[in-house]
């Protein structure tokens, strides 16, 4: 292997060790060793040496999409000696942009789930304020661009929902992007499947088979109406889908697994020298013979393990400072945020009728509960299997996450709308003379915003599309696509 600085020292390490992202070191290997390549031996490795696998499994690994296209810029700057270091805060900076692409494309995504502007501005703050988004955006990772992707996957999930005036258009646009977002990091294939399903399935529920209808005809008027942007978004899909049918097609067919284990491919001795291998197999080993041993086991305890869940997620979400982050976070802030978990739980409970009033929302809910769910039983398949705490990471409910703030706003504005009439904005109480007449006006006023909530937070499923009626109702359900998503 020809390469122009070291990929890994002598004991399989990479020189400049990640500080940011739990596997940067790793991802930054990769790149590099890809760039270390020739240009036309192209993205499929078949000869890795069996000390690369200190890197991971490079041969059959399915999320090698990110290593292969970052691995260009990476080549010109290694061609012209950039130092190391160098490398790595490009490399940073990129996935820097990527993220704050993706602010962009979460606002247009709650905006076009119906939802206000100062709505979607909050969900983009809370987003931009998380610690954990900023640090991951910040690492050499493949993270950032796949999260950023399936946000671009859900958008276009949204806008057919909201409507379906170009109904082929948008799902074709969530397809190429979830597809691209599981190329670059697989684990998103459940997760794509279930958003575009469920889009899908609202949709023809509203309004029947007839949005899908004629896609030769449609198919080539769009190429007829736009030749250009046609043949892009195509040659897209058609590389996507070569991709996934290379390497995740082939996992599946050849070895039963969308990622083959290690042993699969390489000897178990090889195998030992990827850390994650060796890892779990050394706790799952442990697990197993102090159980044949008869080592008396700790009870499993379910509400103890729902605790330790929540916590280690709520810690890794919001107090995340990089890889060597120790989890020392004050007394009173795990309260504060225990407290707030229960204020939220009780806001969704009492206003869940509210936050599934449109289909948009229905979708949401969905994709996000669906979503929490299935990371909740992964790792509780984990813990059983290995008996340790591994994979407990804020940073993988990050696609999710946007969902989960813009129904937490919904449901505090919707609780907030259930105190008593008597009782002020600023929760005292209404008292007399001037108090009581501001009370009245509460009142009045709350009167108001339920009559039209709809136009306040949630439009039903979009604006009308020629004038707002009294109600915030649309008496087709649709929108024409040059509208913006709800209440300008």
């Amino acid at each position: 292997m020809a390469i122009h600085m070291p990929v890994v020292d002598g004991v399989g390490h990479v020189p400049y060790v990640g500080t940011i992202a739990p596997d940067e070191n790793r991802h930054i290997a990769n790149i590099l060793y890809y760039a270390g390549r020739s240009v036309w031996a192209g993205p499929v490795i078949t000869d890795a040496p069996a000390q690369l696998l200190s890197m991971g499994e490079i041969e059959r690994f399915p999320s090698y999409v990110y290593y292969y296209v970052t691995s260009f810029p990476v080549k010109a700057m290694l061609d012209v000696g950039a130092p190391y270091s160098v490398i790595v805060v490009a490399l940073r900076f990129l996935n820097v942009l990527i993220a704050a692409a993706g602010l962009l494309v979460v606002h247009r995504l709650v905006r076009s789930m119906g939802m206000s502007l100062w709505v979607a501005t909050l969900v983009v703050l809370l987003l931009a304020g998380t610690g954990r988004y900023e640090w991951q955006a910040a690492a050499v990772t493949y993270d950032t661009p796949a999260n950023t992707l399936f946000f671009l996957c859900l958008l276009y999930c949204a806008r057919l929902i909201r409507s379906s005036a170009q109904g082929y258009a948008d799902l074709f646009r969530a397809l190429v992007f979830g597809a691209t977002a599981i190329v670059v990091k697989y684990t998103f294939v459940p997760f794509v499947l279930v958003a575009v399903a469920v889009a899908v399935v609202l949709v023809v529920q509203r309004d029947g088979l007839r949005t899908f209808a004629h896609p030769l005809q449609r198919f080539r008027r769009a190429f007829v109406e736009h030749p250009v942007t046609s043949a892009l978004w195509s040659a897209l899909f058609v590389v996507t889908m070569a991709v996934l049918v290379e390497r995740i097609g082939g996992n599946l067919l050849l070895y039963g697994q969308f990622n083959p284990s290690c042993p699969k491919l390489h000897t178990h001795q090889e195998c030992l020298s990827f850390d994650i291998y060796r890892r779990n197999y050394w706790a799952e080993r442990t697990h197993d013979l102090a159980i044949a041993d008869q080592v008396p086991q700790t009870p499993f305890d379910v509400f103890e393990f729902v605790g330790s869940w929540i916590s280690a997620y709520f810690q890794s979400m919001f107090f995340y400072r990089g890889r060597n982050t120790t989890w020392q976070v004050e007394t009173w802030v795990q309260v504060a945020g225990a407290l707030t978990f229960v204020i939220a739980v009780i806001a969704t409970l009492v206003s869940f009728r509210s936050l599934v009033r449109t289909r948009a929302l229905i979708w949401g809910m969905v994709v996000a509960g669906s979503y929490v769910v299935a990371m909740f039983l992964f790792n509780l398949r984990t813990f059983l299997r290995l008996d340790n705490e591994y994979a407990f990471s804020g940073r993988y409910l990050i696609p999710v996450l946007p969902l989960v703030f813009a129904f937490a706003v919904l449901a505090a504005v919707a609780l907030w709308r259930t105190l008593p009439p008597g009782v002020a904005p600023d929760g005292r109480g209404a008292g007399s003379g001037p108090r009581r007449r501001r009370a009245r006006h509460v009142r009045r006023t709350r009167g108001l915003l339920h009559l039209r909530a709809g136009r306040v937070l949630v439009h039903a499923d979009g604006p009308p599309p020629v004038a707002r009626f009294p109600d915030g109702g649309c008496p087709h359900d649709r929108r024409p696509t040059d509208a913006p998503p709800g209440p300008t």
